[in-house]
């Protein structure tokens, strides 16, 4: 009888039966989403429709404030441009307001989702989750390589460091805005490879065309054709940048 009354209060101990439920976190985009999500966040509530092509431009309606009633945080990058008034919202609601730098370069990334973990109190599924994060971005990261030997490239200002991530020599910048005649002739003699444009403010057919070089579109944003985890992103973007290798080479 002992031992079983020892053995319970083992289990007891290791499996509570009033456990605290994971925290609510209130997520501005789908991007701010995605890094909570890493975090280890897992009841979270995003104010952005997923299907929007731009999210921060969304125009918050008075029934979005609902969604901070029983949320303990709320994260948002601060350029969205309903930032303010949720932040506002939230902060007189009590909860905590964190801004995240967005930016899919997988150091960064993975710092800010860092950063979230310490304060959802979710460290140790932060640090499974940026386990499995290195390995399937480094496989990425030497695929899409090998797929352009040729490492020149023009790239969307937005994309320019995730460009320079995968190893290419980004030799003129374009975007957001479509690109002056002047701009166009001056990265026509750079000769790219390549044109890395940005799904979510595109300007790159006019380079595209202007340079001669296959262009690849790219998201930042889960949400369109089904997104919704920053893995599910990396992959759609290498998609992207090997069926592009693809048909150029079938060009020749």
């Amino acid at each position: 009888m002992k031992r079983a009354v020892i053995l319970l209060a083992a289990a007891l101990a290791a499996f509570p039966l009033f456990a605290e439920p994971a925290p609510r976190v209130v997520a501005s985009t789908s991007w701010t989403a995605a890094f909570a999500r890493a975090a280890g966040a897992t009841d979270i509530v995003t104010i952005a429709p997923l299907e929007l092509k731009h999210p921060p431009e969304y125009e918050l309606k008075p029934s979005d404030l609902q969604a901070v009633n029983g949320a303990r945080f709320l994260v948002h990058s601060g350029y969205e441009r309903f930032a303010k008034r949720l932040a506002e919202t939230a902060g007189s609601a009590g909860l905590v307001v964190a801004t995240v730098y967005t930016d899919n370069i997988p150091s960064t990334f993975k710092e800010e989702a860092r950063k979230l973990a310490l304060l959802f109190g979710t460290t140790p599924a932060y640090e499974a989750w940026a386990a499995s994060f290195d390995a399937s971005t480094e496989a990425m990261h030497a695929r899409v390589a090998a797929a352009y030997p040729d490492k020149r490239v023009v790239a969307h200002k937005f994309l320019k460091t995730y460009a320079e991530w995968l190893g290419f020599e980004v030799v003129g910048t374009f975007g957001p805005g479509e690109p002056s005649p002047a701009l166009l002739l001056e990265l026509a003699g750079k000769k790219p490879a390549l044109v890395i444009d940005n799904y979510h403010n595109a300007s790159g057919a006019s380079v595209a065309a202007a340079t001669k070089a296959p262009v690849v579109t790219l998201i930042n944003f889960p949400g369109k054709d089904g997104t919704r985890s920053i893995e599910e992103v990396f992959a759609h973007n290498e998609r992207a940048f090997l069926e592009a290798a693809r048909a150029a080479a079938e060009r020749k």
